[in-house]
């Protein structure tokens, strides 16, 4: 998309408010049949008077000339259809997606959904958790007996059941349980549901709502997610780790060599400790291929990519520092610490944590909070008994995604109505279709209609408030009108006056001759620069120049007398230069087929002034691009005055007047 910031300020021009004719607020100016109004002329003003200049005759007569220039492109746009392509369409309907977003969302939601999600970057937190599965589309049956099997798990756990082993018990989350060996696959401890360390949008919201709610030690509640219902304790919080780059050196472990293993690593560190390089004993050592090969370097990491054993170390070494031998399940690791990055200013990570927190269920909650208010300003309501119609209609088939819409007369029936607007239930069965991948086996139908009209219901409501945006608020329709008319006076400006002038190289060369005299050259010096390494060669040299306008000898025709061996004894350079361009032209005096010698070491410079050239026009390529923008502000005035006789416009002077007149 075009730069229209840029654009519009160029032209001084940007409509900031959209003013009603009102016996207080007379008509300024009448162009091209277009009523523009004091007041709306005066914010035009004064937004684009970024100097603060005064309110004077003269400062608002010279502005109101560029105001009619502009408003007589735009018409003259219109008047040519420009405003009917489909490309424009499409470029300025991207433009109000951008301009309408803050319109369509919860800014004081978001903004504190923001600062949370900074204020918790500062600290990594270790929990458990115990997951029963149910679906968001599970009957309330179901629903209800995933909640009393986790209030149960609860209960034995308060009573001094060990989380992790009713975590291998009952959780089904498949990481909490041990797996044994299979299809070539080492056999796996189970993590008892210990997750980690984690950080802030690491893990789904109500999830992280609750583990960073929750006190060391703590259990919570059910928390429902999308996943089910978890049980959530919270083993350890640390100041946050950041981002981590390490080096490790990995001797993994073998059942029944358990010594012989330990042996290993032990002397892998002594070495450490006897000054050897890390980077030679991970080549030596490591059995992690991939990193030894790199002297042990991982990647980056945060505090979720590591498993805690190995990560714990980490929060309280320095950059350099190499940990003892530290045991995790893959084997022994002796890790070293190469740089550390911290959280980062608010200001630092703001941008990231923005889009971040767009892509997370947080944005459903500035979303909910906006739907909840526009539903109550446009008086929104649904007829449940229709809703359930629908709920009859749709079949098993939805499971596998081949549920379509059957004809029905009900499909007919008004199903909700949001302001002015009514919305069928055919209307809603069509974005059925469009949901069903999320309905799965087993899901209860009547529940997932219920969710997937929630989720209608939202889309309507902001497509509602979307459609209202231009009635609702003048600012954002004095916004578009700029946006809107900026466009088709960029399209217009390049078609009649920037790429005319570039292309039109005839028109272009005509106007060069017309200017050529405002571009010259100062008074220039022809001069030839001899370098001489030989006495008898300069005195050929001066011999041939003496001769040299008579005879009409060239440098070229010169050297050539001179360089009459495979070792030049003469070499030279012709320059036309201005004055302060060389520094042994400007040290003598400018006069036609002089000669001078200046002597540099152990060679000698012979300059000749072979011709002083008066000041000339310097040619269109070396100030084409001086010309073409001259070029442009002609076509563009010569256009204006085509407009001017074109349209008709009138300036209301007692208006006018009151505006400067104290």
């Amino acid at each position: 998309m075009k730069q229209l910031t840029v654009l519009l300020f160029t032209f001084l021009i940007s409509l900031s408010a959209a003013f009603a004719q009102t016996n207080d607020d007379p008509v300024l100016i009448t162009i091209a049949g277009e009523k523009v109004t004091k007041s709306e002329f005066l914010a035009v003003y004064q937004k684009n008077n970024v100097k603060g200049e005064e309110l004077n005759k003269e400062n608002v007569e010279a502005y109101l000339e560029l105001f009619i220039n502009y408003k007589l492109k735009v018409r003259e746009a219109e008047a040519l259809g420009l405003d009917t392509l489909s490309s424009f369409k499409n470029e300025l309907a991207g433009y109000r997606r951008q301009l309408a977003r803050p319109y369509l969302s919860n800014r004081e939601v978001t903004d504190k959904l923001l600062q949370e999600a900074y204020e918790r970057m500062q600290y990594d937190v270790r929990a458990s958790h115990i997951l029963i599965k149910v679906s968001p589309n599970a009957s309330p049956k179901d629903t209800l007996a995933a909640y009393n099997k986790i209030m149960n798990i609860r209960r034995q756990i308060i009573a001094g059941a060990a989380f992790d082993d009713m975590a291998k018990q009952y959780s089904e989350d498949p990481s909490a349980k041990d797996r044994p060996a299979a299809n070539g696959r080492p056999a796996m401890p189970g993590n008892g549901g210990d997750l980690g360390y984690f950080t802030v949008l690491n893990l789904v919201y109500p999830f992280e709502n609750a583990a960073y709610t929750l006190d060391v030690g703590e259990l919570s509640m059910p928390i429902r997610t999308n996943f089910g219902y978890h049980l959530i304790k919270v083993v350890d919080k640390k100041s946050a780790i950041g981002r981590v780059q390490a080096a490790h050196i990995l001797v993994r472990d073998f059942e029944g060599k358990e010594d012989s293993i330990k042996a290993r690593v032990d002397e892998a560190y002594q070495k450490l400790l006897n000054g050897e390089k890390f980077e030679d004993i991970a080549t030596e050592y490591s059995d992690d291929k991939g990193s030894a090969a790199k002297g042990g370097v991982l990647p980056w990491f945060g505090s979720f990519r590591m498993i805690p054993s190995f990560l714990v170390p980490l929060y309280d070494m320095n950059p350099n520092d190499i940990s003892e031998p530290v045991k995790t399940q893959y084997g022994w690791h002796i890790i070293k610490l190469i740089d550390k990055q911290g959280v980062g200013s608010f200001e630092d990570v703001k941008n990231e944590l923005k889009m971040k927190i767009s892509k997370d269920q947080r944005a459903f909650i500035a979303k909910d909070k906006l739907v909840a208010r526009l539903k109550n300003e446009y008086e929104f309501e649904y007829d449940k008994k229709v809703l359930n119609k629908m709920k009859m209609l749709v079949t098993d088939s939805i499971y596998s995604n081949r549920w379509v819409v059957p004809e029905d007369e009900a499909l007919k029936d008004i199903l909700c109505t949001i302001g002015d607007q009514e919305y069928a239930l055919g209307e809603f069965a069509e974005y059925i279709t469009t949901k069903q991948g999320i309905c799965n086996e087993g899901d209860d139908l009547g529940v997932f209609v219920e969710n997937v009209f929630e989720s209608f219901a939202e889309d309507k409501i902001l497509e509602y408030e979307n459609d209202r945006l231009e009635q609702k608020y003048p600012e954002f329709r004095a916004l578009m009108k700029e946006y809107r008319d900026g466009i088709l006076l960029f399209d217009l400006m390049d078609k009649k006056v920037w790429s005319k002038a570039v292309k039109d190289t005839t028109g272009l060369q005509s106007f060069y001759e017309t200017v050529k005299q405002n571009h010259l050259y100062e008074k220039r010096a022809d001069a030839v620069l001899f370098t001489v390494s030989d006495p008898k060669a300069e005195k050929s040299l001066m011999k041939y120049l003496k001769k040299a306008e008579k005879k009409g000898y060239t440098p070229e025709d010169i050297i050539g007398f001179i360089n009459t061996d495979s070792v030049p004894l003469v070499t030279y350079n012709e320059i036309l230069v201005e004055s302060g361009k060389n520094e042994y032209v400007d040290g003598v005096e400018w006069v036609k087929n002089s000669v001078t010698t200046i002597s540099e070491d152990e060679k000698n410079i012979v300059l000749w002034i072979r011709d002083v050239r008066e000041p000339e026009p310097k040619p269109l390529d070396e100030v084409k691009g001086i010309v073409t923008a001259a070029y442009q502000n002609y076509l563009e005035e010569e256009w204006v005055k085509e407009l001017r006789n074109k349209y008709t416009w009138k300036v209301d002077e007692e208006v006018l007047k009151s505006i400067y007149s104290k």
